[in-house]
């Protein structure tokens, strides 16, 4: 058995996590603070974020799925919030290894919550 966690075998690279927020921020130069070491991660420091106008949440969670990202919002200061992320080792193992995709996200979503509310049911 391998006394290191899986998480801290193949970290992110401060490239690697550069380029995660410059596709979230359209660009490495909109990236709001310096992409700093957190953890067995990095961390920026970032203003309010949304889901739909100006959808930076949508795109943060999306991103995290597709790129196989733990993402985990922090305290980061008086009127900041701290976006931390670390890298996952693929779709299958254990909780601290692996992250879904979005569609599988979406289908355990759906089993615990099978109708969306209000108008959005229309919308489908």
């Amino acid at each position: 058995m391998n006394a290191v966690p899986v998480a801290q075998q193949n970290p992110l690279t401060k490239e690697e996590a550069t380029e995660f927020f410059s596709i979230l921020f359209h660009g490495e130069h909109h990236i709001p603070s310096d992409v700093k070491p957190f953890g067995h991660g990095w961390k920026i420091s970032a203003h309010s974020m949304a889901t739909y106008d100006f959808d930076e949440l949508t795109r943060l969670v999306f991103l995290a799925h597709d790129r196989c990202v733990r993402v985990e919002i922090v305290p980061s200061g008086p009127g900041r919030i701290g976006i931390a992320i670390w890298k996952r080792h693929g779709r299958n193992g254990d909780m601290y290894s692996r992250h879904p995709t979005i569609k599988c996200a979406l289908v355990n979503w759906r089993m615990k919550h099978p109708e969306p509310t209000d108008g959005a049911k229309n919308e489908r």
